[in-house]
């Protein structure tokens, strides 16, 4: 029995194979016709065969008809689901195909099946049907595995949003971009929207360490483009302003430059950089540090002005020049024009040794008398009178500079000029004096002085007139500028302190009410503050500031709205908080940067917040006050609502040197007159030196006062020590002297006079 079915077998498989050839024969037949209608057809009859069905050939003979058949747009639009039809039977094919090897003709067929399942899926995607797209892309995946299909999967995902999903796609496609440079592989299809999801995910949430690892990575890959580059941009930006300056911060400016470099947010952050190190270097008499940064910082400006982008660079970069002793000039000018007097005496002089035509004294002293000549000639006079100064200095007063001072003296002194060349005149005219104290000198010092009183006067500018005048009655023991001090003390307390209400009662008792919070805590809309509300809040801040002795500060629209939004988030949360948390009602990432930054006061706001945080009664280490007038600080913000203020001061943007606080004391009181309601409850006394087992002595009307002196807290703006006199405002005379002297451990002595009066224009 045996020996007759093998033969009938191999007899039965001959007959099958012939015929089944034959039926692939009529399939192809009908393919060299173009008879596509055909060809399903046989494919399907034969697909219902017992044993036809068997041969993978089948199925991807009847997707190649169908597919050629949906190119017809009658067709297709009869047999919508021709495509969808033609990828399940090249998976029935596959499934029958055990070695893939059927396959391997129709692979080109697959390929262009792939595309036009790609066009549908991506049809679906723009109808927002983000399910149904993900399947078909999935299929056009495991079809041949499509990359974009792949990268589709993903994206289809995120709007499904099925995060975990997304990516996990998103990464296998960086990892597969990453073999791609491995293998200088430059035709696979690649997509920057993946590594922009990751730098934008990571960068949210200000991870900034990974943004840059996926940014780097994709730089890498892709080079320039514009989605890298405006994460790039952005991310940099966040970063670099919040870092502390350093050299980590340089880093990552140049960095930016590179890509960047006529970008002017990042030239004006370099400038700044460099400034500030600078200044820190010089200040610290790190001298080697200093001339090390001041070499690569000229280096770098000249190496700019031969780059083709010059035009550009100079919009942002001041510093731009062809020779380094241009660039130095200009640094030195930047420093003086900003009160930066060591840093620019330190870069005048490296100037006058770079420029000089030896080393030799004769030299240099011929150097000093061009540039004091030139700058006279050429240059503002504030600056020109400071190079002459440090010319007379450093040539142990040369007389020809002398001849000079006299000259500049004599040609300008009746001549009508403006604030900062009348205060430049009045300087040199005390240097003249200085060097010969002749009764003429004094004569004309106070005629001078006199007019740059009148002209500070007529700019409104309290302070300065308060100095000149405490330094010409200095100078003359006989003149008296006491009532002049008193009346500019009560003009400046009513123009920038009583008029700044935003509420109580104005100088006719009428009632102030002048600030209304717009905002709406049920929609979370932080609602804003009007310009001229923000006037009186930014006049008040720095009338405090300018009696204390400390430069004024501005007001930044950003900041404001920054400071708003904190506002917001301390109203609806009904708290005070520095660091506010994500389950936060009316949370907002711009909230909370303003928060870490800023003062916070509730059940008061606008100006009347100013107040309260200047006298910051229940503070026996008055951080608040402190903040306020650091001497540093530059860029300012305030945000109100009706029960909440948030002023931005944490800011060390400013230009002052505080080496000059290491021996001018910031203190509140101040120092000359000032109105009995200014003075709080806790006194304080700022300044840059060791303040530990320091003694205070206070005497009133030459009756000593017992006074609290606070424990020393650091961390609030400047060294601080604060204490409190025990005396009652209510039970003051109309006018008081108190005599207040600080004595430092070193045995250093800083003696002033307050000198208080009573004062109140609502109950004149």
């Amino acid at each position: 029995m045996k020996t007759l079915i093998r033969p009938l077998s191999l007899l039965f498989l001959l007959a099958f194979g012939l015929w089944a050839s034959a039926q692939v024969e009529k399939i192809e037949d009908a393919i060299e016709d173009e008879n596509y209608l055909r060809v399903v057809k046989i494919s399907e009859k034969n697909m219902d065969d017992k044993e036809l069905k068997k041969d993978p050939r089948i199925y991807y003979y009847h997707a190649m008809g169908l597919y050629e058949l949906s190119k017809d747009e009658f067709y297709f639009e009869d047999h919508p689901e021709a495509i969808k039809l033609a990828v399940r039977s090249v998976f029935k094919g596959l499934k029958k195909d055990d070695d893939t090897t059927a396959i391997t003709p129709f692979l080109r067929f697959v390929d262009d099946l792939v595309v036009r399942q790609n066009e549908l899926a991506y049809d679906q995607y723009n109808i927002n049907k983000y399910s149904k797209a993900h399947k078909m892309y999935r299929y056009s995946y495991e079809l041949n595995d499509d990359r974009m299909a792949y990268y589709m999967m993903g994206k289809t995902a995120l709007l499904m949003e099925d995060t975990a999903l997304a990516e996990s796609h998103y990464k296998q496609l960086v990892k597969w971009y990453n073999q791609d440079l491995a293998n200088d592989d430059r035709r696979a299809l690649q997509e920057v929207d993946v590594f922009a999801y990751f730098i934008d995910k990571y960068w949210k949430v200000k991870n900034y360490d990974s943004a840059n690892y996926y940014l780097d990575n994709g730089r890498e890959i892709f080079g320039r483009d514009k989605k890298i580059d405006f994460y790039q941009k952005r991310i940099g930006l966040e970063q670099i302003n919040s870092m502390p300056p350093s050299a980590l911060m340089m880093e990552y400016i140049k960095k930016n430059l590179a890509y960047f470099p006529t970008d002017t947010n990042f030239l004006h952050k370099e400038n700044a950089l460099y400034i500030y190190l600078l200044k820190n270097h010089i200040l610290s008499q790190r001298y080697m540090e200093a001339d090390t940064m001041l070499g690569q910082f000229i280096n770098e400006k000249v190496a700019r002005s031969n780059h083709e982008d010059v035009f550009q660079m100079q919009q942002g970069d001041q510093f731009i020049e062809r020779k380094p002793e241009n660039v130095l000039w200009k640094l030195t000018e930047y420093f003086h024009n900003f009160k930066h007097r060591l840093s620019s005496t330190y870069l005048l002089n490296k100037y006058i040794h770079m420029t000089a035509s030896s080393d030799t004294a004769p030299a240099i002293a011929e150097r000093w008398l061009v540039i004091a000549d030139y700058t006279f000639e050429s240059k503002p006079m504030p600056f020109a009178a400071f190079v002459l100064a440090e010319a007379l200095d450093s040539t142990n007063q040369h007389p020809d500079l002398i001849a000079l001072r006299t000259k500049v003296i004599t040609e300008r002194e009746d001549q009508k000029l403006a604030v900062a060349e009348m205060g430049a005149l009045y300087s040199l005219m005390k240097d003249e004096y200085s060097f010969n104290e002749s009764g003429d000198n004094l004569e004309k010092l106070q005629k001078i002085g006199d007019t740059y009183l009148d002209v500070l006067s007529q700019n409104v500018m309290f302070s300065t007139a308060k100095e000149v005048m405490v330094e010409l009655q200095a100078y003359d023991p006989n003149k008296d500028y006491e009532k002049q001090l008193e009346y500019l003390a009560r003009e400046d307390f009513y123009q920038n302190y009583f008029l700044s209400k935003t509420k109580g009662v104005d100088a006719e008792g009428n009632e102030v009410n002048a600030f209304l919070w717009d905002g709406q805590i049920s929609r979370c809309e932080e609602g804003s503050v009007p310009p001229e509300i923000q006037q009186k809040v930014l006049d008040r801040i720095n009338y405090f500031r300018r009696n204390a002795g400390v430069p004024e500060v501005l007001f930044d629209a950003a900041t404001n709205e920054l400071c708003q939004k904190a506002a917001l988030m301390m109203q609806v949360n009904n708290r005070l908080d520095h660091n506010p948390t994500r389950n936060w009602r009316c949370y907002s990432e711009d909230g909370v940067y303003a928060a870490k930054h800023s003062l916070l006061v509730q059940n008061a706001n606008t100006s009347i917040a100013v107040t309260s945080l200047m006298a910051d009664q229940k503070n026996p280490t008055v951080g608040n006050r402190r903040w306020l007038l650091y001497p540093s600080g530059r860029i300012y913000g305030h945000g109100s609502t009706d029960n909440v203020a948030v002023i931005w001061a944490l800011d060390d943007s400013g230009t002052t040197d505080t080496a000059e606080y290491m021996e001018k004391p910031i203190c509140w009181p101040p120092a000359g007159y000032v109105p009995q309601m200014m003075l709080f409850k806790h006194w304080s006394f700022s300044m840059y030196q060791n303040l530990d087992s320091a003694t205070v002595e206070v005497v009133q009307d030459g009756k000593a006062l017992d006074l609290e002196i606070q424990n020393l807290v650091d961390g609030y703006g400047a060294p601080t020590l604060v204490f409190t006199p025990g005396i009652k405002r209510e039970s003051l005379p109309e006018r008081s002297s108190f005599e207040v002297s600080v004595t430092l451990s070193n045995g250093s002595k800083y003696s002033y006079t307050v000198k208080s009066f009573n004062y109140d224009p609502s109950k004149l």
